[in-house]
């Protein structure tokens, strides 16, 4: 995708720490399915008073001096949901509150776990479109705003997160070809309810991963020109502990894909973003990362660690 690339990833946890154990005996659910199937020991959430776009914030911050707000040229925020009822989008409240520079083109995009991959895609396209050399992709998707905390289903899952990345013309990951699908005729697994509460058909929604994204990788690889045995890490969307490690063994790779977000659970499409880093190592030079979900949708490429990177 041209030279621009990943250049920096800052990342904001919600404060709040909560242990699963503690609640999953008042919501039946037994400790196997919690360790084996859920795999979240805690999950983070953001403060009551806390807004998406406040979150949002913190995770910018965390990039220190390498933002460089007066240089920027775009801003992605990729969220379901947003301040408010979403008017106005949370693009122009971090503009406004980052005093950023009128001419900095800024938009949301409304897209669930797979959102990093198509953000990643969309903000990277319009750059390279509009000769843009600096742009800020950011996921903020605090699922406390929507989960039902006694919906055994939802409820021992989602976590809160965000995540501002960095795109540059000096970058520490170039970015490889995509693949994208949808499910529209599935997109009835994962909605949101009258009441403003998720409802999720996790069975539903695991056969559809355990389908398409083995599938989807291996097209991402095609496309890049590689296969499964040049790449150090396939990182997936955390959904699960059991979405993770089925998907790495129908790849037959289950080594190369790690769960790794027990300790602040499904911060959907922060996801790939956080773990990327936070629990990528210094020595993976090639990585393919896939986001899937609401929607259904799912989306894939490829990561390559520059070599000053």
């Amino acid at each position: 995708m041209g030279g621009i690339g990943i250049g920096a990833i800052g990342v904001a946890l919600g404060s709040t720490f909560e242990a699963t154990a503690g609640r999953a005996p008042a919501l039946g659910i037994e400790p196997e399915r919690l360790e084996r199937r859920l795999g979240f020991a805690r999950l983070a959430f953001k403060r009551p008073e806390q807004e998406t776009s406040d979150l949002a914030l913190a995770a910018i911050a965390a990039l220190g001096p390498e933002l460089e707000p007066d240089s920027l040229d775009c801003l992605c925020v990729v969220t379901q949901n947003p301040d408010g009822g979403g008017i106005p989008p949370v693009s122009s409240i971090l503009h406004g509150r980052l005093h950023l520079p009128a001419r900095v083109a800024a938009f949301d995009v409304a897209q669930g776990c797979a959102g990093f991959v198509y953000g990643l895609m969309l903000t990277l396209s319009f750059m390279q479109a509009q000769g843009f050399r600096r742009g800020l992709l950011v996921t903020a998707d605090p699922y406390s705003k929507i989960v039902d905390r006694e919906d055994p289903h939802t409820a021992l899952i989602f976590g809160d997160a965000a995540t501002a990345t960095l795109l540059s013309e000096h970058p520490v990951w170039s970015v490889g070809r995509a693949d994208f699908g949808s499910a529209g005729d599935q997109r009835d697994s994962l909605r949101l309810l009258p009441n403003r509460r998720l409802y999720m058909n996790g069975k539903r929604i695991a056969r559809l991963c355990h389908s398409v994204v083995p599938e989807s990788v291996r097209r991402t690889l095609a496309l890049n020109g590689i296969t499964l045995a040049d790449v150090d890490q396939v990182l997936l969307h955390q959904g699960s502990r059991y979405i993770v490690e089925t998907v790495g063994e129908a790849l037959g790779v289950p080594e190369k894909t790690p769960f790794v977000a027990a300790d602040y659970g499904n911060v959907v499409s922060s996801s790939l973003p956080l773990a990327l880093a936070r629990d990528v190592a210094p020595n993976v030079r090639r990585i393919v990362i896939s986001g899937f979900g609401v929607g259904l949708s799912w989306a894939t490429t490829l990561l390559t660690r520059n070599p000053a990177g």
